[in-house]
């Protein structure tokens, strides 16, 4: 019986959090579907740590979620503390994707700048030369990208726009894309209002950026909200867990169905939190991402 409700309790808590991320359905069906198990394994890595890491911290919160199934005798509780510890940083990383997307914004603003100073200050012929001379100097947001154009642009088998095309892939952002199509004109036409306009890009995504962090500012206290909800939901369950005779109702396997739908519902709501914090995203109009 307690296996049964394990599994019930499992799948319960996948198939809600599957319906809030958006179950693909028709005839792409199964293209979608590797597309989102993929997306979904991905979110739960950490960017900044090695695959390693991750599998320790992963096994961590497996043997964490088992201690937990084992002292509660619920199954289902066990699987929700896997399934939020090892989902953690991305279910509460709102607010950290938000701060990578406004410093690779100012990133690009502060590259723009310094081709602009080079192409005026007689630091490079061309903008291309110029693209070469300002990568070493960028920040790391946009450090890689901005490397692997230089290098392509300096091989002269290589097709300028095919680069920068690869280039805004690479940023897989609009701003990333405003840049690149900026770029890829100027390469062009070669004229000598480039500087002038790479200003007035830079100038833009600077309004940008501090409309981001107005925005994130004033989302800041609704973040610590919900982190503070959680840990009241927690310190509920570790209460229930030290009081048998009050939470005796939820160790049958109906009282696990139902202990799963709540601890569901606190996980799709979560998705859905992350999901207004960030935004939906500017639709790109340049390289593999555009629609």
């Amino acid at each position: 019986m307690s296996a049964l409700a394990a599994a019930a309790g499992a799948f319960s808590l996948i198939g809600v959090l599957l319906v809030v991320l958006g179950l693909p359905t028709g005839d792409a069906a199964p293209s979608r579907w590797r597309r989102r198990v993929t997306s979904i394994v991905a979110s739960a890595r950490t960017p900044d740590r090695g695959t390693a890491q991750d599998r320790i911290r992963w096994l961590a919160w497996v043997a964490g979620g088992v201690v937990v199934w084992l002292v509660t005798e619920w199954p289902v509780v066990g699987v929700a503390v896997v399934a939020v510890g090892v989902w953690s940083p991305w279910l509460l990383g709102s607010a950290k994707a938000a701060q990578d997307r406004i410093k690779r914004s100012e990133a690009l603003e502060a590259w723009c700048r310094r081709m602009a100073d080079t192409l005026v200050g007689g630091g490079a012929v061309g903008l291309a030369q110029a693209i070469r001379v300002t990568a070493p100097h960028v920040d790391n947001a946009i450090e890689r990208p901005v490397a692997a154009l230089a290098r392509r642009l300096a091989d002269e088998g290589t097709n300028p726009t095919t680069a920068l095309r690869e280039f805004a892939d690479a940023l897989d952002d609009r701003d990333g894309d405003a840049v690149a199509a900026a770029v890829m004109l100027a390469l062009h036409q070669q004229s000598v209002g480039v500087a002038r306009v790479l200003r007035q890009l830079a100038d833009g995504l600077a309004r940008d950026v501090r409309a981001r962090r107005d925005i994130e500012a004033a989302r800041a206290e609704s973040r610590q909200s919900i982190k503070m909800l959680l840990v009241i939901q927690a310190g509920v369950l570790v209460l229930l867990a030290l009081v048998p005779s009050f939470a005796a109702p939820y160790s049958s396997p109906t009282g696990q169905l139902v202990m799963a739908v709540l601890l569901a519902s606190t996980l799709a709501l979560l998705v859905w939190m992350r999901r207004l914090a960030l935004g939906r995203l500017a639709p790109r109009f340049l390289g593999s991402g555009a629609r």
